[in-house]
């Protein structure tokens, strides 16, 4: 009877801590995240085709547009932040791509979301090819976006034509990454959330990342193609146009 008892009381100990176990689960959803390369707020760009001019006179025109986006991260309206795992956290931006531009999340805890983080490039601790991070490598080189194995990955490729006023049509060249523990050109940027993100168990979430291309030459810091028209490994105008990609971006 002791017996019969004690395998009673352990059974229902057992539901018992099932039962909290469930209770205690987080739930989570899904959400998505479009990328809008424009030239402005008004203006859709269009590659090869769509020019706009900087604040040097220059008619820009952009032939290829590529970026990668890092360390997702979201913060809820009570403070509370969380981080997608890092080694699904790596994506090429690639304009002429339509299916590169929204990235698909899951396992995301329920939540009213205020902000959204992520970093432009590589940062150090994955750089210049950290294993950690190895499902993203092959991603990176089929899009262009490595230098080499001891170089490491290319943030940015910017590239097209540029005319200057009165002047002749030639072609840039922009690709912008860390290099070594000296230049480091990885940037972290936080954004506030026009519409908060509602992540809600059974559906999926959306929010729309735009990234104002013309900033990339002229924003905090204005580059003139004319005087400097291919910036690759360069330590004073690839840090210029890191910080300049820190303002490019806003979230609705």
């Amino acid at each position: 009877m002791k017996k019969t008892t004690y395998i009673f009381s352990l059974l229902l100990l057992i539901i018992a801590s099932s039962c909290n176990n469930d209770s205690n689960a987080i739930e989570t959803s899904a959400m998505e995240i479009t990328f809008d390369n424009r030239i402005s707020a008004t203006q859709d760009l269009n590659l090869g085709t769509t020019a706009f001019i900087n604040q040097n006179n220059e008619s820009i025109v952009t032939n290829e547009l590529k970026y990668i986006i890092s360390n997702i991260s979201l913060t809820q309206d009570n403070g509370t932040v969380y981080e997608y795992p890092k080694e699904d956290s790596y994506f090429v931006i690639n304009e002429a791509d339509p299916s590169s531009l929204t990235l698909s999340l899951t396992g995301i805890p329920v939540g009213n979301y205020t902000h959204i983080s992520f970093g432009i490039g590589v940062d150090q601790s994955k750089y210049p090819l950290d294993g950690g991070v190895m499902n993203f490598i092959p991603q990176a080189e089929q899009a262009g976006m490595l230098w080499n194995w001891a170089a490491g990955y290319k943030f940015i490729k910017f590239e097209g034509t540029f005319t200057p006023q009165g002047g002749t049509e030639s072609p840039f060249v922009i690709h912008v990454g860390s290099h070594g523990q000296t230049l480091d050109n990885y940037k972290f940027i936080t954004l506030p959330v026009a519409n908060s993100i509602n992540i809600a168990t059974g559906n999926t979430a959306s929010v729309n990342v735009q990234a104002l291309i013309s900033t990339i030459i002229d924003a905090t810091n204005q580059i003139k193609l004319e005087d400097t028209s291919d910036i690759q490994v360069d330590p004073v105008n690839a840090p210029r146009v890191a910080t300049n990609l820190e303002s490019a971006f806003s979230a609705q």
